[in-house]
């Protein structure tokens, strides 16, 4: 079914321009797992931290980079982080990620962690323990564009303003082969009905409310919105 195709899974293959992959490491004692998406064409990277709590994923913060170079197999990347940056190097033919140390390693030495090559992480996946596998994302027509991703089988669901850069979560709350029915936390809980048949997201109004009427909207699939959303420049 369209709406519900899985990511395509990734190969081995040597990086090409345009391509986004994720993947997923762990380093630390105890061992806990961090991330990183990449957009090589964007020269783009979204590095997630390691959750203070592997449990719950408490602790875990997003920081955007740079990719300063792509070739060999190698992606060397520089992160900015205060109070400046760091930079790491991603081995996709050995699957590691180093952080190079100082010239004198007794104070800081170079570290390399195994990672596992994942498909693009899905913006749903953050601060959220098990990664989304099948998210739907659909734009819809408004000024500056408005984009609701959601998951079926996880219940998430995420709304935002692409040029304001505004994000509300939400859930999904009930799904048929047609319908895709969410109850989104903007300033005051609205029902929104996502119809496959008619392309259209409607936002339920609010009863005695006339700032907040019944809204329909025309939508569009589009290809899941990944991590590397949150720091993409709007060029849409």
């Amino acid at each position: 079914m369209k709406w519900l195709r899985p990511f395509l899974m990734l190969t081995s293959a040597p990086l090409t321009a345009a391509e986004l992959i994720s993947v997923r490491c762990e380093g630390g004692a105890p061992v806990r797992p961090y991330f990183a998406t990449f957009d090589v064409d964007a020269k783009a990277v979204v590095f997630e931290t390691p959750p203070i709590n592997i449990e719950t994923n408490f602790g875990i913060n997003a920081h955007s980079g740079e990719i300063i170079s792509a070739t060999d197999g190698k992606i060397e990347f520089m992160l900015r982080v205060y109070p400046g940056k760091i930079d790491l190097i991603f081995d996709r033919i050995k699957k590691t990620m180093t952080w190079p140390g100082l010239d004198d390693p007794t104070f800081r030495p170079t570290l390399t962690h195994q990672c596992t090559i994942t498909p693009p992480r899905s913006i749903l996946s953050f601060r959220v323990r098990d990664p989304i596998q099948h998210p739907i994302s659909v734009r819809c027509e408004d000024a500056g564009y408005m984009y609701f991703t959601m998951d079926v089988a996880s219940k998430q669901a995420l709304f935002e303003r692409g040029q304001e850069a505004r994000g509300f979560r939400g859930e999904v709350t009930d799904a048929s082969q047609d319908e895709v029915m969410l109850l989104m936390n903007f300033d005051v809980p609205r029902r929104v009905v996502l119809s496959r048949i008619s392309k259209t997201i409607t936002i339920e109004s609010i009863a005695g409310d006339a700032a907040r009427p019944r809204t329909v909207m025309h939508c569009e699939e589009v290809p899941g919105r990944t991590m590397i959303e949150i720091y993409r420049d709007p060029q849409r």
